[in-house]
Order: C-alpha cells, then structure tokens, then sequence
C-alpha cells in the first residue's frame, strides 16, 4: 500500500502512530541494514538483534525524531551507533578477561593449574558472553563494575525488579553450565554473600 510513498510521507504517517507506515520502512531498508549490521559484525544473530533494536528504537522515537538528513542515512546512523556500542562492549568484556588472566598469572601455582585456570577462565567468560546482550551487560555491570541493582537499574533506565531477574537468570543459566568450575564460586562468590 505505501511502497510506493517517499521517505518523507512515510515518516509524516509514522509519526501519526501510522504502523502500516512502519510496516513499509521496515520491508524498505532492513534487508539493506541487516547486510550492513552483519558486514561489520558477522554475528548472524547479533545482526538480527541489533536490526531488531534499531527497528524498535525507531517507533519509540517517532514522535520526537528529528531528520537532518535522509531516513536511510538516519537508520544508517543509528546502526553505526549501535555497532560501536557492541564493540565498546566486547571490548570491555576482553578487559576483564585479561584482567582474571592476568590475576592467575600473578598466583603461584604449577604449570598445569595455571594452564588449567586459563582454560577454565576463557570457558565461563565465553559462556557469560553467549548470554543475551541485555543480561550479559547487567550481569558484567554487577559482578565487573560493581554497581549495585539500584545503579545498573538508574544507568540502563530498567526496573530494579528486572535487573534482579537478570542477574538471578545469569547465575542459573551459568552454575547450570558450569557447576563443575570452582571458578564461578570463586567469580560468584562475593556477590552469594553480599
């Protein structure tokens, strides 16, 4: 109904709460954004989350969104943001990866421990990394930044209610995983008795 319509006029009727209007964006330009978003992060379901936040953030923001240029090179913009958001991420989950590496490194133990807990360390951080986006950042913010619920809750603009289940979610899904590793106690530790 609305292929035919100019960006211009589709973003008017969005902005109307015209979901037939988004609807028409959507089959537009994800295929294109899904292209680029997974160039840049060859991720196949990274690429489809990120579409998927972009997409979302586009209808919460149709009433105060402002166009300096055209809606492709806005989305465009916002995928960007979003990608290096990821990497920002990544980045900061490496760090700490390093940083407990690092840490074993600096104890004196024998040669197989140590090789031993470097394994053990990359396995649970590649197993909190594979946990959904959102909960891998509560979780990394509370047990790597130390902030309590009620800072995640304020900086992420979620519920205090939420961040708990997320971080409850995390540790379930991670003792599942790993119950067998002495280092989720040792990671988890301080955070059971708190």
């Amino acid at each position: 109904m609305y292929s035919s319509y100019s960006d211009n006029q589709l973003i008017s009727l969005l902005k109307s709460d015209d979901c037939a209007a988004f609807n028409a964006i959507y089959d537009r330009y994800s295929k294109l954004l899904y292209l680029f978003i997974h160039s840049k992060l060859d991720a196949a379901e990274i690429s489809k989350d990120v579409l998927q936040e972009l997409f979302i953030s586009l209808w919460e923001k149709r009433h105060s969104m402002v166009l300096k240029e055209s809606l492709k090179a806005y989305l465009y913009q916002v995928a960007r943001h979003k990608i290096i958001d990821i990497y920002r991420k990544n980045a900061t989950y490496r760090k700490y990866l390093q940083q407990l590496i690092e840490h074993f490194d600096a104890q004196p133990h024998s040669i197989t421990d140590t090789v031993d807990n470097k394994a053990r360390t990359q396995e649970l951080f590649e197993a909190i990394n594979h946990l959904p986006e959102r909960m891998k950042e509560i979780f990394m913010l509370s047990r790597f930044e130390n902030l309590s619920v009620e800072q995640i809750s304020t900086h992420l603009g979620l519920s205090q209610q939420t961040v708990k289940n997320q971080i409850t979610k995390a540790l379930k899904i991670l003792r599942a995983n790993y119950a067998k590793t002495d280092l989720i106690v040792l990671l988890l530790l301080p955070y059971i008795l708190s």
